[in-house]
This record gives structure tokens, sequence and C-alpha cells, in this order.
């Protein structure tokens, strides 16, 4: 099965919170968690991978697409 191409938004275009801010987190649950931006190397690994959202909302969007996602993978590609 080929790949889809998606067009990824470039890093500098990405929000980025500032020292403080709140943020939100997929856990390998599915469930979302919020948490404070401190610079830290969690903070930067998440963001990096784009598990890093702006609100509660767009991490549970994020989440609905993803299981689809991993669903869609285990069908297509069984182990």
């Amino acid at each position: 099965m080929q790949t889809p191409t998606v067009k990824r938004p470039v890093e500098r275009d990405r929000w980025l919170p500032r020292e403080g801010n709140q943020y939100f987190i997929i856990l390998g649950d599915g469930n979302i968690r919020p948490l404070r931006w401190h610079s830290t190397p969690f903070d930067f690994d998440a963001w990096r991978f784009g598990n890093c959202f702006r609100s509660q909302k767009a991490a549970e969007q994020a989440r609905n697409a993803l299981k689809e996602v991993l669903l869609h993978f285990h069908t297509a590609y069984p182990s």
C-alpha cells in the first residue's frame, strides 16, 4: 500500500507555547492531559512530534484522527 502524501506545516508556522502556557498532549492510552510549558526536553519532544495542542478540542480532534489511522494500519498491514 502506498503511503499518502501529507502536507506538513512548517515548524515555524506551528503554535509553540510560551513559558508557563498550558498545552495538551495525547497519552498512549488516548487520554488527553493538560501540561504547563517549561521548555523541558519533554516539552520540545512533544512539540517536535506534533503532540502539542493549544486546546483540548484540538487534541481530541487529533486523537480521533490518529485512532482512525492506527485502526486502518492494522487492517492494511496485519501482523
